[in-house]
């Protein structure tokens, strides 16, 4: 009957203490990721893709929006309203015209992330 007890009571400990750990890694620098994906959407959007370039401006607002969390900076979010917009015109388009304009909203918000940088 001890035995239970002290089981259960170790095996509470263990579960209780392992759920206070930290992991060991650093946090990602959200606004570099951004940058990254932000990137890609632009070559997308150059070579007229864009079903690639929506994925990847998809990324790098889920990115910035993270980064927004880091460091509350105006530059980030009118990056991410920029490419919101990018997002609302490259959307289920075939037209090369929308997707030219979806191209230069991502550049401005290309230029906003760098800027805080």
């Amino acid at each position: 009957m001890m035995s239970r007890r002290l089981m259960i009571l170790t095996l509470g400990m263990g579960l209780g203490l392992g759920g206070l750990a930290r992991p060991a890694f650093a946090d990602p620098n959200y606004l570099d990721e951004a940058i990254a994906e932000t990137r890609e959407a632009i070559a997308a959007g150059k070579q007229m893709e864009a079903a690639s370039f929506v994925e990847h401006a998809d990324d790098a607002i889920d990115h910035a929006r993270s980064a927004v969390w880091q460091t509350p900076v105006d530059p980030i979010r009118k990056g991410i309203k920029y490419l919101r917009k990018a997002v609302k015109l490259a959307k289920g388009t075939s037209y090369d015209k929308r997707i030219v304009r979806a191209t230069e909203q991502a550049e401005l918000a290309l230029q906003q992330f760098e800027s805080v940088k």
